[in-house]
């Protein structure tokens, strides 16, 4: 009878089982979700970059890069507060637009694993929505407080 050292836990599998474990483990280990907002999002009209993040048991967003050097006194800015999951790949929140220093109904949904539709409306009948793409996704969810 072989003896099997404690010291090696795959002493007594086979050479497939353990190619197999090793195939499973990314899923296991946590690997992203391709519906998860969590991560780092890129508005393509103006080139920022903005950080999709846990607030609490909601998700919340901030801009965390801009292109133009005359904006960089915006980055921080919170634009995504309390959201929270209203159906598949989505979320309900609180949308803050810099532009006209106002906030209102934000809907965020996940389309593909590279694709994000943030729309904001106003008494939700008046509408306007961007398509962002993932730069990268959130490996370690970052926590913030909602200020």
């Amino acid at each position: 009878m072989k003896r099997i050292s404690v010291f090696d836990p795959f002493a007594h599998l086979t050479a497939g089982a353990v190619a197999l474990a090793l195939l499973a483990a990314p899923a296991a280990l946590g690997a992203p979700d391709p519906n998860d907002p969590h991560g780092v999002w890129l508005r393509p009209e103006g080139g920022e970059q903005f950080s999709f993040y846990d607030c609490g048991a909601l998700l919340c967003a901030k801009l965390i890069s801009v292109k133009k050097p005359e904006d960089e006194k915006a980055v921080g800015t919170v634009i995504l507060r309390g959201a929270s999951k209203s159906g598949p790949n989505e979320w309900k929140g609180k949308l803050y637009n810099a532009r006209d220093g106002k906030t209102y109904d934000g809907f965020i949904t996940i389309k593909s694993a590279n694709e994000l539709r943030l729309k904001g409306c106003l008494w939700g009948l008046l509408c306007s929505g961007e398509t962002w793409t993932r730069v990268a996704p959130a490996h370690v969810k970052e926590s913030a407080r909602v200020e």
